[in-house]
């Protein structure tokens, strides 16, 4: 707080404490302290404003505001939730309610209140960041690019919006939408952690390993705990053959976005390719737990069997992988797998090769290229 401000907060401190009755003047204490960040000044106000009206909604809205300020979270929800209760059509509330549940990784209940905000017609630049990124964090990505879509005009460059567009573009395999909101996002915050992870990870799909480390590298100087850029430092890690760099970032990105399912079948692609098969089995039962239709993590474990020459349980993992997914990459691994232990390594080779996709940003291309890693040790 500059010293101006402290000075103007501390004469109306001490003219209220003369005069405590004086309802103006703690208004002007409240907005100032607000305005200031001194939130501890500011609900200190409010409770004794509030001890004589206790309905009073303006108040009880700052209070709110001076708990989410002090990241009070869960406190913040209580009193918001009052607030609705009487005043539902106050939509500034709703995105704080949203606001504080998302803070408190209660992704389902942040969307009901947000959503009940955008119904009413709010389609503020905060609001829209929220709800996108709310969806995106509950796997709704259909849904998260479609809000996306229709909100698309804005007064003014925003940045954090824009950064959460190109996130949800990129995962939606989307990469020129990505690349247009990552632009926006770099171009107003050269600093915005969603611009450089879009950017890091459309240059690492391109092969611009030098240039995607270095944006990665920066996210964590900015956010140190950024799952996503954890996993890309591991992911160019793996491209380059470093694999006990690669195990060792990826598991600290998995650390940090456990339910990101694509990534632990990365790190246990990494322990297969180190030959250490019972880390590989423990990661990909471990997927399974979080999604067991993903044809992927059965073709993992198909794959564990048959380098471990366990013919049957491969032969039943490739069938379920394949049932689920008739182009299952693990699962043609696993198959080629067989196929070289039987003593046709050139067949083997050959299905491989041929089921292999080429490199595209998103979980799957990097897949592909570990696949292909590990199909080149059969050979």
């Amino acid at each position: 707080m500059e010293t101006s401000q402290a000075q103007k907060l501390s004469q109306l401190q001490g003219l209220l404490r003369a005069d405590p009755g004086n309802q103006r003047l703690a208004r002007e204490c409240i907005d100032l302290a607000l305005q200031t960040g001194e939130y501890a000044a500011a609900l200190s106000e409010l409770d004794a404003v509030l001890a004589v009206s206790p309905a009073d909604l303006r108040s009880r809205f700052d209070r709110a505001t001076a708990l989410i300020g002090q990241r009070q979270y869960a406190a913040a929800v209580e009193a918001l939730r009052g607030i609705v209760r009487d005043k539902p059509d106050l939509t500034a509330a709703w995105i704080n309610l949203g606001l504080c549940h998302y803070c408190l990784n209660e992704y389902g209940e942040a969307r009901t209140a947000l959503d009940a905000a955008y119904q009413a017609g709010d389609r503020s630049a905060d609001l829209l960041r929220l709800l996108v990124s709310t969806y995106h964090h509950l796997g709704l990505i259909n849904e998260a690019v479609a809000l996306a879509d229709a909100n698309t005009q804005f007064p003014s460059p925003n940045a954090a919006l824009a950064g959460v567009y190109a996130l949800a573009y990129l995962d939606a395999n989307q990469p020129s939408k990505a690349a247009r909101w990552m632009g926006k996002a770099l171009s107003a915050n050269p600093d915005s952690i969603d611009g450089l992870t879009v950017q890091a990870t459309l240059n690492a799909a391109r092969m611009l390993t030098a240039h995607a480390k270095e944006q990665f590298e920066r996210v964590l100087e900015l956010a140190p705990n950024n799952g996503r850029a954890w996993i890309g430092l591991g992911a160019i890690a793996l491209l380059s053959r470093d694999l006990p760099r690669a195990r060792e970032l990826l598991t600290r990105g998995v650390e940090l976005m456990p339910r990101h399912v694509g990534s632990w079948h990365v790190l246990a692609w990494v322990n297969l390719l180190s030959g250490d098969l019972d880390a590989a089995q423990r990661i990909f039962e471990q997927s399974l737990e979080l999604d067991r239709n993903f044809a992927e993590t059965h073709g993992g474990l198909a794959s564990v069997a048959a380098l471990r020459g366990e013919t049957a349980a491969a032969e039943r993992g490739i069938k379920v992988a394949l049932g689920l997914n008739s182009g299952c990459l693990s699962a043609q691994f696993a198959r080629s797998a067989l196929m070289a232990r039987g003593g046709d390594a050139a067949g083997a080779a050959q299905l491989i090769k041929g089921k292999l996709r080429g490199l595209a940003p998103n979980d799957d291309s990097l897949l592909s290229r570990t696949i292909e890693a590990a199909a080149a040790r059969l050979q």
